[in-house]
């Protein structure tokens, strides 16, 4: 019998030690996303984020809760230091407004409704589209005419809240939030000018002397 053998040019003809053209990027980003991930399990990483968490703003944020919480700042105002004591309170708790009362009432309006939920998601698909899948350009198609992706994104964000009636659900959220913060603001004292910062300096100026002590 006869054995015949291929030729050595068929043989080494494919060469895979090289990345096949159009896959270097996705290699590029499988390596970026392995790194990002080892760096989130590394301890400077969390290190960083604790000394982030005790930066002076988180600070003056924890003293505003501090203040926010305690009894002894509460008092029954007169009828004319009401609005000023609202008006004061109101701009000067407004994180504490937003995180306590405004973000649960956003997310129990946005959870309440098909619609609502459908147009969160389509939103989001439009963002992560732009600048996700179509991170390297710097504009979108919209009918054969190039548009800049904020405008395409922001507009297109728009018209979705306005077909599943988001503005309107976000609206009523914000007036029912302000009006469970009111008594809060009605009853807590106008705190002191720079009475925060003072403290957030003090407090801010104490981890230092106590690391040195540990």
């Amino acid at each position: 019998r006869e054995h015949r053998t291929a030729p050595s040019s068929l043989i080494y003809m494919a060469d895979f030690s090289q990345p096949l053209p159009g896959t270097a990027g996705a290699l590029d980003n499988n390596g970026s996303v392995k790194e990002t991930l080892k760096s989130v399990l590394t301890r400077e990483f969390w290190r960083n984020a604790a000394e982030s968490l005790s930066s002076e703003k988180a600070l003056r944020y924890r003293t505003l809760a501090k203040s926010a919480l305690n009894p002894l700042e509460f008092s029954k105002p007169a009828q004319a230091e009401v609005l000023p004591r609202v008006i004061s309170n109101g701009f000067k708790f407004l994180p504490i407004y937003t995180v306590a009362v405004g973000v649960p009432l956003a997310l129990y309006t946005l959870l309440s409704s098909w619609w609502l939920c459908i147009g969160a998601f389509a939103i989001c698909g439009t963002w992560g589209f732009a600048y996700g899948m179509r991170r390297e350009a710097a504009s979108l198609d919209i009918a054969g005419v190039p548009v800049p992706k904020p405008l395409a994104c922001g507009g297109a964000s728009l018209l979705l809240m306005l077909l599943t009636g988001m503005i309107s659900a976000f609206a009523y959220a914000a007036v029912l939030g302000a009006v469970v913060a009111l008594p809060h603001a009605a009853l807590h004292k106008v705190p002191e000018a720079g009475g925060f910062d003072e403290e957030s300096a003090a407090l801010n100026a104490a981890i230092p002397a106590a690391s040195i002590v540990a």
